[in-house]
Parts: C-alpha cells; structure tokens; sequence
C-alpha cells in the first residue's frame, strides 16, 4: 500500500513514538509499517488513517482512525512487552494537564524555579 502525506502525517506520532522505543521500519515501506524485535508489528491499513497492532502472541487488534494516538501507542508497547498500558494512560494525562498549567501562566510563578532546581538534584543523584 503506498500512503498519502495526508495519512502520513495523521499517524506521524505514533510512528515517532515507536522508533523511539526501538521499533524499525520496514524496508520499502517504512512509513507504513513497524516492527519491534519482540515479534510486534504495527502497521497503518489504509488512506483513512485505520491501523493496528499484531501481538507476539498471534492476536490481532484494529483500530479505526478516530482513535486516539496514545491509546495505539500505549497498546503497541504493551503488545511488544515495553511498558505497562495504564502507566502510559496515566502519563498522558498528567502531560495534557501539566500544559494546561503552563499555558495558564504556571511556569512564570515564583516557585518554578525552586521546582526546576528540585527536579535537577534528583536528576544527579540517579
């Protein structure tokens, strides 16, 4: 199957977040297509965005493009073993609302900064 930009780019964030777990494309369809060494594919199906995630252990589950990406991407690395899926739910919920924090002015309070120096020393003592 041969993608158009259009579904490209509507599935470009789960694709991204996959290579970036290690997954690989496939060679003449790496827009397409996905795998993880652990036997997991993710593939896009066709122009309208439809993709789905085949499991190491044989079961299949399709999702119409209406889905949302975190919700593919969190099955994709659950199917391939890489991540609990209500821990990647819990994240990009704490994401979504960490943004609207900052969007709301958050990050120009006073205590940002006591924060970031915070997170800093627990980011040296790893």
């Amino acid at each position: 199957m041969t993608l158009t930009a259009d579904t490209w780019n509507s599935r470009q964030e789960i694709a991204e977040a996959l290579e970036a777990a290690g997954w690989v494309g496939d060679p003449g369809d790496e827009l397409g297509v996905l795998r993880h060494p652990s036997g997991a594919v993710w593939a896009v199906l066709n122009d309208s965005g439809d993709c789905g995630v085949d499991c190491p252990n044989g079961s299949v589950i399709e999702f119409p493009s209406s889905t949302p990406d975190p919700v593919i991407i969190a099955t994709a690395l659950a199917a391939s073993g890489q991540t609990d899926p209500a821990r990647i739910v819990r994240l990009e919920e704490r994401d979504a609302w960490l943004s609207c924090l900052e969007s709301a002015g958050l990050d120009n309070w006073h205590g940002v900064d006591v924060a970031r120096e915070l997170r800093d020393q627990e980011g040296a003592g790893r």
